[in-house]
């Protein structure tokens, strides 16, 4: 596999974000890669050279196939969210549909890491987590993508997210997210740039394990 310079651009995104994650625990040993989207594609490209492991992804997708098909969904959701221009927005409006930019990201992302792709990434009898459980020495970087989506920090800030228990606040000129537990109340706070760090890096697994194994072993 060639690192070609679509990937190299992914590449750039993806360390500034696993930087910003590592001072939070998260992703540490991803995070010293200088490469870590291209390291994630030739994981999952390997992963699906094994025959019964290529054969085994292909039975579950089928099975289970609004987990492909919602990934396909998001995707394109992303495709057009992503451009939303609101730094074209007229003051005073343009923090608020900054933040509606944000929103329109974050949602639909945290949304489908709790339902349908939840279940690939956690569910016990998923043949990503089969072979994990055993073998994750050999596919470091797939079992910190895993790790990072079971981190309590992700989930609080999903959860808070997906349930619509959050806001913006603005201390001195830092922004940050405040994200609510349901039952408790409690607060989790992180900076925006924490946040955007978690949706771009839930992004780039998405859209590697939709590219490398998905579509490698059921195409749509």
């Amino acid at each position: 596999m060639k690192n070609s310079e679509h990937s190299i651009d992914k590449n750039k995104l993806l360390s500034l974000q696993l930087i910003t994650l590592a001072k939070r625990g998260l992703t540490r040993k991803w995070a010293d890669s200088t490469t870590p989207f291209y390291d994630l594609e030739v994981e999952c490209a390997l992963m699906i050279d094994d025959h019964s492991h290529s054969q085994n992804f292909k039975s579950y997708l089928q099975k289970n196939s609004i987990i492909q098909q919602s990934v396909r969904t998001l995707l394109s959701h992303l495709a057009m969210a992503a451009n939303g221009s609101w730094q074209d927005v007229p003051l005073p409006a343009r923090l608020i549909a900054r933040h509606g930019w944000m929103i329109g990201r974050w949602l639909p992302t945290f949304l489908i890491i709790d339902g349908p792709l939840g279940k690939f990434l956690r569910a016990t009898d998923s043949p990503l987590n089969v072979v994990l459980r055993t073998q994750h020495k050999r596919y470091p970087i797939l079992a910190q993508a895993r790790d990072l989506f079971n981190h309590d920090l992700f989930r609080r800030v999903r959860n808070g997210v997906g349930h619509w228990s959050f806001t913006f606040e603005q201390e001195d000129s830092i922004e940050k997210l405040l994200c609510f537990d349901l039952e408790s109340g409690s607060p989790t706070e992180i900076s925006i740039s924490e946040a955007e760090a978690l949706h771009l890096t839930s992004f780039s697994i998405i859209e590697c394990l939709d590219k490398k194994i998905f579509q490698g072993v059921n195409p749509l």
